[in-house]
């Protein structure tokens, strides 16, 4: 069976050889067909320097108006390096693939556990701080990751990854365990009591409730610090580029334009990389 594909510009012919497979071959290839299409109709592709990155994580990341702490971070280490930035978003559970696709410079957002190749990541570039967060009320005794396992778990995607084994094991004794695409969602699930439990990084987590007019946040919650911070790097296509990121970011990162972009998005004084 064959689908074909056509833009303006191209057309892309897919083979699906094996008839029972073929529903969940679409699904898991068409968000990079769709990917592929977009990138090649988009004016001047091929002048900027495309980063994959995942959904909305505010205050990090701001999709609606391609802002947000790490965006604007990046695209002004980009500059300095003399390239024009473009993003493309993608769930975080697909950023790990979308360095072999051929129009993709770079992968934001990223580790060592999601790419094995270590002379394609960047220097850390960013902290995040994931933390377990219950409702007050609920009075949870969370000391430990093993702890996680009494009660029902809402995750960003790739956490098991991210945060260990412990994590994983965890959330597989875990009476109910999800992961969201879209980190909005996981305070609304907190407050609606769907959830016992949201496993998140501390600045998302007040960005997206203070949102939703919530103020007093250690009266409401309590923050549960049992993971150990996640350092990120940026994953190049090219090693050069990744040597001279490395290079500009460090002395960005020690500019009054770079605190001053802490301070925009309410992150100075800041757990810096310095």
């Amino acid at each position: 069976m064959y689908i074909l594909i056509k833009t303006k510009k191209h057309s892309m012919l897919i083979n699906y050889f094996h008839r029972n497979t073929l529903s969940k071959t679409i699904w898991s290839n068409l968000w990079v067909i769709l990917l592929l299409t977009s990138i090649s109709l988009s004016s001047n592709a091929k002048d900027k320097f495309i980063i994959a990155v995942g959904l909305a994580k505010p205050p990090y990341v701001i999709q609606v108006n391609n802002t947000g702490f790490e965006i604007e971070l990046i695209r002004n280490v980009l500059a300095n390096m003399g390239e024009s930035a473009e993003f493309v978003y993608t769930s975080f559970g697909h950023t790990p693939k979308m360095l072999a696709v051929n129009q993709i410079d770079a992968v934001m957002t990223t580790n060592s556990i999601m790419f094995k190749d270590l002379t394609k990541l960047s220097d850390t570039y960013i902290i995040y701080e994931n933390i377990a967060i219950s409702l007050k009320e609920k009075k949870l005794t969370i000391e430990s990751i093993q702890d996680l396992a009494n009660y029902s778990v809402a995750s960003f995607q790739q956490a098991e990854k991210i945060l260990g084994a412990d994590f994983e094991h965890a959330v597989t004794q875990s009476p109910f365990f999800l992961q969201i695409a879209d980190q909005k969602r996981q305070p609304i699930l907190l407050l609606k009591e769907r959830v016992d439990v949201v496993v998140m990084d501390r600045n998302i987590f007040n960005y997206i409730v203070r949102k939703l007019k919530i103020k007093d946040l250690e009266s409401k919650f309590t923050f549960h610090h049992i993971f150990p911070k996640s350092n990120y790097k940026m994953a190049f296509k090219n090693t050069l580029d990744t040597a001279l990121f490395n290079q500009v970011f460090l002395e960005y990162s020690n500019s009054e334009d770079y605190k001053a972009l802490l301070e925009k998005y309410h992150l100075y004084p800041y757990m810096g990389i310095n």
